[in-house]
């Protein structure tokens, strides 16, 4: 009979040069986490991402309030975004048409 241990997957490490890939809804879900963490629950609800492409990341701020708001915070947000995913994630933070 095999242990537990031996069914479980082992965890894998990265090496040099190698880089953790991110799909969108992790992407999406760590930005919202971030949002909340500086905005607090309204930023979350007023500030969405909606698209991400190429290390480029479309909020769509629901005021131009809150997209002037992000406009000027955009290089903070993508330096946190960045950290919690753990690797560079983001290279520009863009405003989409606001909803």
């Amino acid at each position: 009979m095999r242990t537990l241990k031996e069914l479980l997957p082992k965890k894998r490490t990265l090496t040099e040069g190698e880089s953790i890939v991110l799909d969108e809804k992790t992407l999406f879900y760590i930005c919202k986490k971030v949002l909340v963490e500086e905005y607090g629950v309204r930023g979350g609800e007023n500030i969405i991402p909606v698209f991400y492409k190429e290390k480029h990341l479309f909020l769509a701020p629901k005021s131009s309030l809150w997209g002037n708001e992000v406009w000027l915070q955009r290089e903070s947000l993508k330096r946190k975004i960045n950290a919690l995913a753990g690797t560079e994630a983001i290279v520009e933070i863009k405003i989409a048409q606001e909803r």
